[in-house]
């Protein structure tokens, strides 16, 4: 922890003296943007699509085509065979979405497809009602992907498919007293690999979004220049490092061991917490690897790149040496400090993108991500 705050004391001592060495002369003022031409914002844009938007979508919905296919042999022949595959092929789904979830503008912000794949934060706990009148009335409209597309989004994502498959009377999908569950979570598949197709196929397109982020015009009202472009790019990394901190972390951390509400942590019920939350920081890793952005920053602030990636590292290690399931390390204090040292590299990450990078390249930070949440 000491280590990884005097890095970050550094980071700050090496941009004020390369601001004084750029301002000699000058007035006092922000740090200049960088020269980058808009050819070479457009090439991180593309090589961002290109490198990990695309393929990530792509990857969600083939583990979600493979966690219908898992939900229909389970329904066919249940047992618990069938059910381990089941749980497994919803694992896969559940951190292939982790890694690409951040990516929060297009056609994902479309028909509520975010909250349809993924209802988080719940803090009325109204998913779990709405998915235990549904399972206890054996209601017969959410047993179609048609129907239970139009019924709430909190029964028809992740979330519901995860207690169907590890929440309470879970163990019966292995036995023909399953078989309403089982239908149900076959619903929640199907409509997933719906909606992932969607995805899919709107980032594939030749005319579509991708075109419009890498060709931007005066007359688009979302991406108008390159920097509008970029923006997106760069916003998924603070609005995601935010949403980590503040969604994932804090509220089920609490502000102490004694203090913890553990069953806020997402995905706790699978205990898959953990690995979602690997997902999401390989997943920005890459990104920032594939879009090359660090070749924009200009050469006396070059060295942010060592800096971004030192704490990626950091947050890697950390997360590598806690043990599931979160619950547990966040309850008792002598395993909770590996938490309370993600949170600070989060917080590092988050500040990083916003505080510097951003504005180096001469972009804004942007509103919040959870402003109104």
């Amino acid at each position: 922890m000491i280590a990884s705050l005097s890095r970050r004391a550094l980071v700050g001592l090496a941009l004020i003296l390369a601001g004084a060495t750029a301002s000699h002369g000058q007035e006092d003022g922000p740090p200049a943007p960088g020269r980058a031409t808009e050819a070479e914002k457009l090439a991180v844009v593309a090589n961002a699509i290109d490198g990990f938007i695309r393929p990530g979508y792509a990857q969600f919905h083939d583990h979600a085509a493979a966690a219908a296919s898992a939900m229909d042999s389970l329904c066919s022949d249940p047992g618990g065979t069938e059910l381990q595959d089941a749980r497994g092929r919803f694992a896969a789904l559940a951190k292939s979405w982790s890694r690409i979830e951040f990516v929060r503008f297009g056609p994902v912000m479309e028909d509520n497809r975010l909250e349809k794949i993924l209802f988080f934060p719940d803090r009325r706990g109204i998913a779990l009602r709405q998915i235990q009148r549904i399972l206890g009335g054996e209601d017969e409209t959410a047993t179609t992907q048609e129907r239970l597309a139009g019924k709430s989004v909190a029964v028809q994502g992740l979330g519901a498919l995860e207690f169907v498959l590890h929440g309470t009377d879970a163990e019966t999908l292995a036995t023909d007293r399953g078989g309403f569950r089982c239908t149900y979570g076959r619903a929640i598949a199907r409509n997933l690999t719906s909606i992932a197709g969607e995805l899919d196929a709107a980032w594939s397109e030749g005319a579509g979004i991708a075109a419009r982020l890498t060709a931007p015009d005066a007359a688009d009202p979302a991406w108008r220049s390159a920097e509008d472009s970029l923006q997106e790019i760069v916003g998924i990394f603070i609005h995601g490092f935010e949403a980590i901190r503040d969604l994932r972390l804090r509220p089920a951390m609490g502000e102490s061991a004694e203090k913890a509400k553990p069953n806020l942590f997402l995905l706790r019920r699978s205990e898959l917490a953990l690995a979602s939350l690997r997902a999401n920081f390989a997943g920005m890793n890459d990104l920032f690897a594939a879009s090359k952005l660090a070749g924009l920053l200009p050469e006396p602030q070059a060295y942010l790149e060592d800096s971004i990636l030192f704490e990626f590292a950091n947050a890697d290690r950390t997360l590598s040496e806690l043990v599931p399931p979160l619950a547990d390390v966040a309850s008792e204090p002598d395993k909770r400090q590996g938490l309370t040292y993600l949170l600070i590299v989060t917080d590092s990450l988050q500040s990083q993108f916003a505080e510097q990078v951003s504005p180096i390249l001469g972009l804004s930070a942007g509103f919040s991500a959870l402003d109104g949440d």
